[in-house]
Protein backbone atom coordinates (compact mmCIF):
# COMPACT_ATOMS: atom_id res chain seq x y z
CA UNK A 1 0.00 0.00 0.00
CA UNK A 2 2.65 2.17 0.94
CA UNK A 3 4.74 1.37 -2.15
CA UNK A 4 1.74 2.04 -4.26
CA UNK A 5 1.46 5.54 -2.79
CA UNK A 6 4.56 6.64 -3.27
CA UNK A 7 4.77 5.47 -7.01
CA UNK A 8 0.95 7.50 -7.02
CA UNK A 9 3.11 11.22 -4.75
CA UNK A 10 5.98 10.61 -7.35
CA UNK A 11 3.88 10.14 -10.57
CA UNK A 12 1.62 13.10 -9.52
CA UNK A 13 4.83 14.97 -9.22
CA UNK A 14 6.06 14.14 -12.24
CA UNK A 15 2.64 15.11 -14.03
CA UNK A 16 3.16 18.80 -12.56
CA UNK A 17 6.85 19.33 -13.63
CA UNK A 18 5.83 18.71 -16.95
CA UNK A 19 4.20 22.18 -16.79
CA UNK A 20 7.06 24.40 -18.92
CA UNK A 21 9.17 26.17 -16.32
CA UNK A 22 8.30 29.57 -18.37
CA UNK A 23 4.83 29.08 -17.24
CA UNK A 24 5.88 27.62 -13.23
CA UNK A 25 3.54 29.54 -10.76
CA UNK A 26 1.92 29.11 -7.74
CA UNK A 27 -1.13 29.93 -9.99
CA UNK A 28 -0.72 27.48 -12.27
CA UNK A 29 0.43 25.01 -10.28
CA UNK A 30 -3.22 25.25 -8.85
CA UNK A 31 -4.95 25.74 -11.97
CA UNK A 32 -3.38 22.36 -12.71
CA UNK A 33 -3.73 20.18 -9.64
CA UNK A 34 -7.78 21.71 -9.94
CA UNK A 35 -7.61 19.96 -13.31
CA UNK A 36 -6.00 16.84 -12.32
CA UNK A 37 -8.59 16.05 -9.15
CA UNK A 38 -11.46 15.11 -10.93
CA UNK A 39 -13.62 14.45 -8.75
CA UNK A 40 -13.09 17.72 -6.93
CA UNK A 41 -12.01 16.60 -3.48
CA UNK A 42 -9.07 18.55 -2.92
CA UNK A 43 -7.17 15.10 -3.37
CA UNK A 44 -5.47 13.55 -5.91
CA UNK A 45 -5.51 9.60 -5.61
CA UNK A 46 -4.17 6.80 -7.77
CA UNK A 47 -6.99 7.29 -10.27
CA UNK A 48 -6.86 10.78 -10.78
CA UNK A 49 -2.88 10.16 -11.60
CA UNK A 50 -3.61 7.21 -14.00
CA UNK A 51 -6.13 9.16 -15.84
CA UNK A 52 -3.23 11.99 -15.83
CA UNK A 53 -0.54 9.72 -17.25
CA UNK A 54 -2.85 8.21 -19.57
CA UNK A 55 -3.95 11.21 -21.16
CA UNK A 56 -0.16 12.13 -20.97
CA UNK A 57 0.55 9.30 -22.94
CA UNK A 58 -2.11 9.84 -25.71
CA UNK A 59 -0.58 13.58 -26.43
CA UNK A 60 2.53 11.92 -26.94
CA UNK A 61 1.59 8.97 -29.48
CA UNK A 62 0.93 11.61 -32.19
CA UNK A 63 0.95 8.82 -34.35
CA UNK A 64 -1.71 6.74 -32.23
CA UNK A 65 0.61 3.29 -32.65
CA UNK A 66 0.33 3.20 -28.94
CA UNK A 67 3.94 3.84 -28.15
CA UNK A 68 6.06 6.69 -27.65
CA UNK A 69 9.04 6.84 -29.52
CA UNK A 70 12.00 9.24 -28.53
CA UNK A 71 11.13 11.31 -31.56
CA UNK A 72 7.28 11.67 -30.51
CA UNK A 73 9.07 12.56 -27.01
CA UNK A 74 11.37 14.94 -28.69
CA UNK A 75 8.76 16.41 -31.12
CA UNK A 76 6.75 17.18 -27.99
CA UNK A 77 9.12 18.83 -26.14
CA UNK A 78 10.07 20.99 -29.21
CA UNK A 79 6.16 22.29 -29.28
CA UNK A 80 6.42 23.06 -25.78
CA UNK A 81 9.44 25.34 -26.17
CA UNK A 82 7.99 26.89 -29.33
CA UNK A 83 4.73 27.63 -27.21
CA UNK A 84 6.77 28.97 -24.93
CA UNK A 85 8.62 31.53 -26.91
CA UNK A 86 5.42 32.67 -28.00
CA UNK A 87 4.08 33.31 -25.83
CA UNK A 88 7.20 35.23 -24.07
CA UNK A 89 6.95 37.32 -27.56
CA UNK A 90 3.12 37.74 -27.06
CA UNK A 91 3.48 39.31 -23.65
CA UNK A 92 6.54 41.51 -24.68
CA UNK A 93 4.42 43.40 -28.01
CA UNK A 94 1.81 43.42 -25.22
CA UNK A 95 4.25 44.75 -22.63
CA UNK A 96 5.18 47.66 -25.28
CA UNK A 97 1.52 48.26 -26.34
CA UNK A 98 0.56 49.08 -23.17
CA UNK A 99 3.57 51.12 -22.00
CA UNK A 100 2.27 54.51 -23.05
CA UNK A 101 4.52 56.63 -22.61
CA UNK A 102 7.89 54.12 -23.98
CA UNK A 103 9.21 54.32 -20.26
CA UNK A 104 9.97 50.55 -20.08
CA UNK A 105 7.75 50.64 -17.30
CA UNK A 106 3.73 49.88 -16.66
CA UNK A 107 2.74 52.02 -14.44
CA UNK A 108 -1.31 51.55 -12.57
CA UNK A 109 -3.40 53.74 -15.11
CA UNK A 110 -0.92 51.90 -18.22
CA UNK A 111 -2.00 48.58 -16.65
CA UNK A 112 -5.43 49.06 -15.64
CA UNK A 113 -6.72 51.29 -17.60
CA UNK A 114 -5.64 49.91 -20.83
CA UNK A 115 -7.25 50.40 -24.12
CA UNK A 116 -8.12 47.40 -26.65
CA UNK A 117 -7.27 45.14 -24.51
CA UNK A 118 -9.01 41.34 -24.02
CA UNK A 119 -11.98 43.29 -22.94
CA UNK A 120 -11.66 45.36 -26.17
CA UNK A 121 -11.28 41.78 -28.18
CA UNK A 122 -13.94 39.84 -26.22
CA UNK A 123 -16.89 42.68 -27.01
CA UNK A 124 -17.81 41.92 -30.49
CA UNK A 125 -20.57 43.74 -30.57
CA UNK A 126 -19.22 47.32 -28.88
CA UNK A 127 -21.31 47.73 -26.34
CA UNK A 128 -18.97 48.31 -23.41
CA UNK A 129 -19.78 44.68 -21.81
CA UNK A 130 -19.18 41.07 -22.42
CA UNK A 131 -21.58 39.06 -22.64
CA UNK A 132 -21.47 35.09 -21.49
CA UNK A 133 -21.65 34.58 -25.20
CA UNK A 134 -18.56 36.79 -25.83
CA UNK A 135 -16.85 35.41 -23.25
CA UNK A 136 -17.45 31.69 -24.24
CA UNK A 137 -16.37 32.52 -27.80
CA UNK A 138 -12.85 34.49 -26.31
CA UNK A 139 -12.21 31.58 -24.65
CA UNK A 140 -13.14 28.75 -27.62
CA UNK A 141 -10.53 31.11 -29.70
CA UNK A 142 -7.56 30.98 -27.09
CA UNK A 143 -7.61 27.20 -26.83
CA UNK A 144 -7.91 26.85 -30.80
CA UNK A 145 -4.57 28.89 -30.51
CA UNK A 146 -3.23 26.43 -28.25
Amino acid sequence: MMRTLNTSLIAGILVVMTVPAVLASDRIADIAFTRLDANGDGQLDAAELRQARLQRFKRLDVNGDGAVTATEQTEASNRLFRKAEALEGAMAIRFEALDADGDGKLTREEFVDARGGLAARLDKDGDGRISKAEFLTGVEAARAMR
